[in-house]
């Protein structure tokens, strides 16, 4: 599972109706609320109600620099919508008054403090009606969107230990880490049917790198490990090649034999079918 601990939104009759959401809520005040996320979540979701009286309610946040910043407003009322201002650069980036949109992000280069007001039209509802919203901001970055490391382990009587993964855009590597007794041999083999996808090798005992097959132009590799060594294999693809929404599937197999014998049978040479994916924009909803 990624390591994002995604919200999970319902329908709007059910979710929002809830007794948090009805929570009688203070006057709205020129101070803004701050939006801090928890340790490992992406995402933080703010709920409140919009009146006659109280039209508008406003949230600062700031975003790391090399993260993306993704706003989901949520509501039933038609008349409920978002502004967004870059704080820092002191520029209006959207109304969703305007442009209709319910969802919007921007990445990030640098440090950005954002102000978002979500607001209705007063004169647009009644004045005995409420509107329900929930805000949902979100802040992820590739190392956020990168699957968790898999760590690979053989079977008893089996050489061979095989992983399938998915690499996309926004999520364009995948680390893996085995175990390799003292006097075996290790032999990595890549299958895709994706040219561009490659592996690297990391010997983690000894801290240091031994192929990028980018280099090599193979997509498999071996060596003989004379104590027990830890490796990190990190498939990877160059983002810029992984046009949004395309996938790259692969076979991850690795071998453990005997150093000097042979290589065991039992790998395979096709292309790998559809695997397990990453998404590249992580969900607030289920």
């Amino acid at each position: 599972m990624p390591r994002f601990h995604f919200l999970r939104s319902t329908a709007m009759g059910v979710s929002l109706g809830v007794a948090a959401a009805c929570m009688s809520l203070p006057a709205f005040a020129t101070t803004p609320v701050t939006v801090t996320f928890e340790a490992n979540s992406v995402w933080a979701q703010q709920i409140g109600n919009l009146d006659h009286s109280d039209s508008s309610r406003d949230y600062t946040v700031a975003i790391a620099a090399g993260k993306t910043l993704q706003l989901n407003l949520i509501t039933s009322n038609a008349n409920v919508y978002f502004k967004v201002n870059d704080q820092t650069h002191d520029k209006q980036l959207l109304d969703s008054h305007k442009t209709g949109a319910s969802t919007w992000s921007s990445p990030n280069a640098t440090a950005t403090t954002y102000t978002i007001q979500v607001y209705m039209d007063p004169e647009a509802v009644k004045r005995d009606e409420t509107a329900k919203y929930a805000l949902q901001i979100g802040q992820y970055g590739a190392a956020d969107l990168q699957p968790p490391t898999t760590a690979m382990t053989f079977q008893a009587n089996k050489p061979w230990a095989v992983e399938n993964g998915s690499l996309a855009s926004g999520a364009t590597a995948h680390n893996f880490t085995v175990s390799i007794a003292a006097g075996m041999a290790v032999k990595v083999n890549l299958v895709s049917s994706t040219p561009q996808l490659h592996f690297k090798v990391n010997d983690q005992t000894h801290n240091k790198p031994l192929v990028d097959t980018s280099a090599t132009g193979t997509n498999t590799w071996s060596e003989s490990a004379a104590t027990a060594t830890n490796y990190m294999i990190q498939v990877y693809v160059d983002p810029a090649t992984m046009p949004s929404g395309q996938q790259a599937p692969f076979t991850l197999q690795v071998g453990q034999y005997a150093s000097g014998g042979a290589q065991p049978a039992g790998a395979t040479t096709a292309a790998s079918p559809a695997a397990a994916t990453s998404a590249s924009t992580p969900s607030a909803s289920p």
